[in-house]
């Protein structure tokens, strides 16, 4: 009995190792068969799977975009979109291959195409393992987004000051002051339409400006303008939420994110003293190194301000109030018989840029001589005429461009569109509709009246 007992054990001794060995091969070479067998079936999972994929891609895409303004995408989400990438080429090579082979997809594939299906079956199954592996990563816990660095300077729309001329003057002026350790508070004044807020997007724009301070708040100030507003353009500039915030939190919340910056503050067209205190923005010293620029029609704001330098933009000189006026018009003024009644209106401008640029745009292309001669008489006339202050008196003239509008419909149009605050961003769709229900446009005017708009912006 034990004998046979002991045969038997030594028949597993020897066969044991023999099984475990067979188990263990058996369980790739079965793998592979599953890659021919299952071909079909493993191909239609994967397009129901990876097409999850795809679309959870599509929403996390549309996330990202959603906040691209302010937020900057995380690593772990770019990783996981190129992985993601890394599957739609993989895919678009299996369906290749299968979109060849259809015989073998349906299950009729001779012997030499075995192979074929076995490589095949074998990369379905692996962008198998990727897919599932990429859904479960895709969640996400602490967000796609997260806040970007806040950019230095956000550059404005603006022309470069060529050399030698009155704004490139001012400018440089300006960055000199800038660069002034002596000079904290920079009041830039003149009239209105002389070229402050033009200046004043330059200086924002230079190169210098990027290396010298840590951050650049542009805010338009404009008359009428409440603490608030500055405070929500300043907060705004800085990524900050404080919408329900009374005022005195969000100045001490502003006051506690400028603290920690060398800044460069810009206000655009003050009408009044400010309390920069109560808005939350720390003194600028020469410890801190922050400095804040103002543009005003007012000396007298200036000195309010407390500016340690004051600088007076000039009207242009005949010569600069030429070149820029046939810029605006075009070459119709070299025309013989319109130069010197170009010259005379140029003259009229009293050397005003924004005198310049409006009454230039009414003018712009005309080649018909009597136009001009009556646009000059009309700007000559005691309707426009030249009184003491040259502030009013350009205004005076400016009325001209308005006088000069096609019908009454657009002047109505104009006026319409005046009645927005000053330095509103007016919604084009919102005005067009406006105007159409005032009766101003027709429905068949909406479309091209819309672009034309656009277009003057």
């Amino acid at each position: 009995m034990f004998s046979n007992f002991d045969s038997m054990c030594s028949i597993m001794d020897f066969f044991g190792p023999i099984w475990a060995i067979g188990n263990c091969l058996w369980v790739p070479i079965k793998r592979r068969i599953n890659y021919v067998k299952d071909l079909r079936g493993n191909f239609q999972i994967l397009n129901k799977e990876v097409q999850y994929l795809y679309n959870r891609k599509a929403d996390i895409e549309c996330e990202i975009n959603r906040d691209m303004v302010s937020k900057m995408v995380t690593n772990e989400c770019k990783a996981w979109l190129e992985k993601v990438r890394e599957v739609e080429i993989k895919m678009d090579v299996i369906e290749a291959e299968l979109k060849e082979n259809k015989k073998c997809l349906s299950g009729w594939c001779p012997w030499p195409n075995i192979c074929w299906r076995k490589k095949v079956g074998r990369c379905i199954v692996q962008v198998l393992d990727d897919v599932a592996r990429l859904k479960e990563e895709s969640e996400f816990g602490g967000g796609v987004v997260v806040d970007a660095p806040l950019k230095a300077v956000e550059k404005l729309p603006s022309s470069v000051a060529e050399g030698n001329t009155s704004t490139d003057r001012t400018v440089r002026k300006i960055l000199d002051c800038i660069k002034d350790d002596r000079v904290q508070k920079i009041g830039v004044w003149g009239m209105g339409g002389v070229g402050k807020t033009r200046v004043l997007k330059i200086v924002n724009n230079l190169p210098d400006i990027c290396q010298m301070f840590q951050i650049v708040i542009w805010v338009t100030v404009s008359s009428n303008c409440s603490l608030r507003k500055v405070q929500n353009e300043i907060a705004q500039r800085l990524s900050l939420n404080l919408a329900g915030e009374s005022d005195e939190r969000i100045a001490r919340k502003l006051w506690k994110h400028l603290e920690a910056k060398k800044y460069l503050l810009l206000l655009d067209d003050l009408w009044e003293r400010i309390d920069l205190e109560a808005v939350g923005v720390p003194n600028p010293s020469k410890e801190n190194g922050c400095k804040i620029v103002l543009t005003s029609r007012s000396l007298d704001v200036c000195n309010k301000m407390e500016t340690n330098k004051e600088i007076k933009v000039e009207i242009l000189s005949n010569e600069e109030a030429w070149k820029l006026f046939h810029e605006k018009v075009g070459g119709v003024v070299d025309f013989p018989g319109i130069t010197q009644i170009a010259r005379c209106v140029v003259d009229e401008c009293r050397g005003l840029p924004l005198a310049i640029l409006v009454i230039g745009g009414s003018l712009r292309n005309e080649n018909d001589v009597r136009v001009w001669r009556n646009a000059l008489k009309e700007l000559s006339s005691a309707k426009y005429e030249i009184i003491d202050d040259i502030e009013d008196s350009v205004f005076n003239k400016l009325k001209f461009s308005y006088d000069q509008l096609s019908s009454e419909n657009v002047k109505n149009c104009f006026l319409y569109a005046a009645l927005y605050p000053e330095d509103f961003e007016i919604p084009v769709a919102e005005l067009i509709e406006h105007l159409l229900w005032e009766g101003f446009i027709t429905e068949g005017e909406k479309t091209w009246k819309r672009h034309k708009i656009k277009g003057m912006r």
